[in-house]
């Protein structure tokens, strides 16, 4: 990696961080405007906040991503798959917010949102593995690829919740890729596109986080988690970071695997006729729903030892988004050791 390199990234990072904090309060006011609102449930005077905040990210990244194509025009393939995917699958979750799709309509619309990667033949079927390097799994990546899309974004719907953790939690997942993908360029497995186009989606978090933090100024709406999984699935695929995104992406797979077992199935969270936790208002705890029909979530799990604040659940996320983080690192070290 040259200076020049180096200096590109610097630059898209502190665009992003720029563009995203100057754009989301904007944003914010639009929605509220033509009443994208949303009710903070989790807060004794449930105040009402503007609704889909998460649409400053995607925008952010439409404006930033072809920075990329002035420096390095060799990406050019790259980046049109990575704005026209998470372009996609970030106006379904918008037209979600405004509309409210059904649950399996729109995890199709999110299996669909793979095709430019399927019909222009961008990806490798031979994912890289701890220990054993690159491996031939033509058939059975195909058919996983499929959901390279759908998984992540729908895990990250699951994850958004609570004031702060979507964001705090993706830095954490995106972090992880960003250093497996300078490994894996330095093993000689792929080129620098994973890398600024990393750079620059953790530039635009850290710009928008401080708005979606505890206590939250903007809910991130489906836009926001469709958008940031689209994003990670498809940088796991062209960046060849299949197993590391799995391991950063444990804690959402759990939440996710508990709530799908425990509901029964797909559902949208108005159908949900029992909560997961249960509101002390007088003292802003969250307890432990105990019903035999509450969804089981990653928060129920976590307040099994007793009640806590939204902020303090908020840190338990994070934590284990760090576990997972240092996780992901030691299989990236394993899978992409360097060129001597």
């Amino acid at each position: 990696m040259h200076i020049l390199d180096a200096v590109i990234a610097l630059l898209l990072f502190l665009l992003g961080l720029v563009v995203s904090y100057t754009l989301t309060p904007i944003v914010a006011k639009f929605n509220w405007l033509i009443g994208l609102r949303g009710i903070d449930v989790h807060k004794k005077k449930r105040p009402t906040l503007p609704e889909s905040g998460g649409l400053s990210l995607l925008i952010s990244s439409i404006l930033l991503l072809p920075l990329i194509l002035l420096f390095k025009p060799e990406y050019t393939i790259q980046t049109l798959i990575l704005i026209c995917t998470c372009s996609f699958t970030g106006l379904v979750g918008y037209l979600d917010d405004l509309k409210r799709l059904d649950a399996i309509l729109k995890t199709a619309l999110t299996l669909i949102a793979i095709a430019p990667i399927l019909l222009l033949g961008v990806f490798k079927p031979h994912p890289y593995l701890p220990f054993i390097g690159k491996t031939r799994l033509t058939i059975i990546y195909s058919i996983l690829l499929l959901f390279a899309i759908a998984v992540p974004s729908n895990a990250f719907n699951m994850l958004d919740v609570y004031n702060g953790v979507l964001p705090a939690s993706t830095l954490l997942m995106f972090s992880s890729l960003l250093i497996a993908s300078i490994l894996a360029y330095h093993s000689g497995v792929v080129g620098l596109f994973p890398f600024f186009a990393l750079i620059l989606i953790i530039g635009i978090l850290l710009g928008y986080y401080p708005y979606n933090k505890y206590p939250a100024k903007v809910f991130n709406g489906d836009v926001g988690s469709l958008f940031l999984g689209a994003y990670f699935g498809v940088l796991a695929v062209l960046g060849r970071l299949e197993v590391v995104a799995i391991t950063a992406m444990l804690p959402c797979i759990m939440n996710s695997f508990h709530i799908l077992r425990s509901i029964g199935g797909l559902k949208e969270r108005r159908q949900i006729r029992n909560r997961p936790v249960l509101v002390d208002y007088e003292r802003e705890l969250l307890i432990q729903n105990k019903a035999r029909d509450a969804p089981l979530t990653l928060a129920n799990l976590l307040l099994v030892k007793g009640p806590l604040k939204e902020h303090e659940i908020a840190s338990c996320y994070t934590i284990l988004s760090m576990i997972s983080f240092i996780l992901a690192l030691i299989v990236a070290i394993l899978t992409y050791p360097p060129v001597i």
